[in-house]
Parts: C-alpha cells; structure tokens; sequence
C-alpha cells in the first residue's frame, strides 16, 4: 500500500509521502491500494482511476469481479449520499449508462448496505460496490487517442447528456463532469459505450456553495460559478462540464491546461474563462456549439443540457443500437443432439447388418 498526494499526483513508493504541495501534509494524504492487497474481504486488481473524491478499483469478491469505489479523506459523506442515490435511482429503473450498484456485504442486499465501511491502518474507509465491466477511462483512452473520430465524440457527448438529463429529472445535480468519471467501453461493433462512474454532488435543490469542497472536482472542469460565492449554481453548470468534454475530444487538449499548476492558478483561469479556440476549422458548427457551453457566464450558455442536444443531433447520426448477444436456446439444443444421436446410432445399426 502506498500514499498518494491527489493535489499533485505524487505517489510514494514505501508509504512515505513528502508531497510538494504545504497544504497537503504527508498525515492527511490518501492510501492507494497495489495487486493483491486486501480491502476487508475483496481482493484488490489494479486502481482504475483516481479521483479527489475517490479511488475505484478493479477488484475481485469470492470468485466475483467487481468495481471498488473507496471514498478518499474528507469525501465519506459524498459517497454515502451517492450510494442511496445510485440505489433510489436503480429502483425507479436502472439507466444503461449508470453502474449497477451491489451489496457491499455479499451476504446481504443493497438495500440494507448500499455501501459499507471497514478500518485501515487506524482509519475508518468507506466504499461501495459496482458490477463489473470491461473498458478504460476516457482521459486513458485520450493519452492514446488525443483527438477520436469526431463522430465517435458526438456519439459519447450525446450519451453523457443522456444520462445527466436523466439526472436532472430526478432532482439530481452533478457538476463533476471530467474525462475521470467517464467510464468507455466499445461494443463488437466498434461503438463507444460510456459509463458516469460517478453522481456527483446531489440534489439541486441543495446550497451547492455549503458543501462544495476542492475534494470533489478538479479546477479546470469546476464551473466558474461554484467558484464564486453567492452566484446561483444550476443545470447549466452541467451544460460548461459537458462541453469541456467535447472540447477536449474535439482539440486534443484540455479548455484549461492544469498539469504541474497549483489549484489557485487554474481557478484564476477558469474564472477569467480566457481560453484558445478548439481550432477544428473542419467542422462546421460543432465547434460554436462547444464554445457556447463553455462560456463563463451561465446565462450565455444553454439553458439545460437537452437544449444542447437539440442543437448537436443534426450534426450526427442516431447512435446505433447495441446488439445483444444471442442466448443460447438449450431446449432446441437438446432435442438437436438428441436427433443427432439417434440418426448416429441407426447409422451403427445399419451398418452392422450390411454384409
């Protein structure tokens, strides 16, 4: 088990952490779980992806695989909310793009641990379960693919404002959105299949300027208003999170370029909202789409993320269903084997009496 520093990235390699960073102390810096260690009962894989808020974890429980989501110093609230949230939502049905939720006791239901808690090294972590599921984060996928085929950025915009909207009608807010909680996968035909690892925040009906905390978000991908105490925060910060996705798909670079720059800089940045052009000169009217949902102010934006999606549909075609793989009819199985077997044995007989 090591240490990690998740203000500037630094992992320790014998558990002792002298990070850069003053106002992160080496005491207060998160564990970070290695193949084969042990999490209660769940046997650690490899870290998927590193949050502010969290770290989820490839992991196997039993003989089962299952993602790992462990809340880091300071989050635990923010997970347990966000458990009884996947849990509440799950019951009014289970959006294709969200992660099933499992017990976090194998011996119970979700209902009665949606998340569970255990102690490590002195301190109580907090942590809920996931079905598994094939794929890579987006921003992995971007270090190898920088710029993806512009259709395939539309097809996995497209599909996130799916998912947020559905959010949004169930009273939630997410203000969270980066190429960190974007979870792809492609399916047998090529089509990228996202997954939103992770709630976000809550409900939007909630103070958003008493609970936010720089644990939740990265700088670059925080609407300048959360940044800015008094200012109104609504659905169309989740409009500014969703187009610096697609501006980053579509430029091959961040809106605000964050790596090696202490929080207080890229804040000042976000909060300018001074930033270059996606320069992809070859798709007309994409890009103007981009920039409006990126704009500084909230009101020069789109209203909600269902008025982006009217203006992005006609610059892509439908998403293409997914097709399901074929379940085996064992019934006609059967009776085809049984067939075989008998013309088989006639055959024997028959040969058996030819001279």
């Amino acid at each position: 088990m090591n240490r990690i520093c998740l203000k500037c990235n630094v992992i320790s390699q014998d558990f002792n952490l002298w990070c850069q960073e003053k106002y992160c102390p080496a005491e207060n810096a998160t564990e970070i779980f290695n193949n084969g260690e042990w999490f209660g009962p769940i046997e650690i894989i490899q870290p998927i992806v590193i949050l502010r808020s969290a770290i989820v974890y490839q992991a196997r429980r039993e003989e089962e695989l299952v993602l790992l989501k462990i809340a880091n110093l300071g989050c635990e609230d923010k997970l347990r909310q966000e458990a009884h949230a996947f849990l509440k939502l799950a019951k009014s049905g289970q959006h294709p793009l969200l992660p099933v939720l499992l017990p976090a006791h194998p011996q119970s239901s979700v209902t009665q641990h949606p998340y569970g808690w255990t102690v490590i090294e002195g301190r109580i972590k907090y942590y809920s379960v996931f079905k598994f599921v094939e794929g890579e984060i987006l921003r992995n996928y971007l270090y190898k693919n920088p710029q993806p085929w512009y259709q395939h950025s539309g097809w996995i915009t497209m599909s996130i404002i799916d998912v947020i909207y559905y959010l949004h009608k169930a009273g939630k807010i997410h203000l969270c959105l980066n190429p960190d909680v974007i979870f792809l996968r492609f399916d047998k035909q090529g089509i990228p299949r996202p997954l939103l690892l992770d709630l976000g925040v809550g409900d939007l009906n909630q103070d958003i300027h008493t609970t936010w905390t720089d644990g939740y978000n990265l700088p670059a991908y925080t609407a300048p208003e959360i940044l800015e105490p008094g200012k109104p925060v609504g659905v169309s910060a989740d409009v500014y999170g969703i187009g610096l996705v697609l501006y980053e798909m579509l430029a091959g670079r961040p809106v605000y370029e964050y790596h090696l720059k202490k929080d207080e800089a890229v804040y000042r940045n976000v909060i300018s909202g001074e930033h270059k052009p996606s320069g992809r000169i070859d798709l007309k009217g994409i890009p103007e789409i981009v920039e409006k949902a990126i704009q500084r102010l909230p009101q020069s934006r789109y209203s909600d993320v269902l008025a982006m999606a009217t203006e992005l549909k006609p610059f892509f075609p439908p998403i293409p269903a997914e097709k399901k793989p074929r379940k085996m009819n064992w019934k006609m199985a059967f009776i085809v084997i049984g067939a075989l077997l008998a013309i088989s044995l006639i055959l024997m007989f028959v040969v058996t009496l030819v001279p």
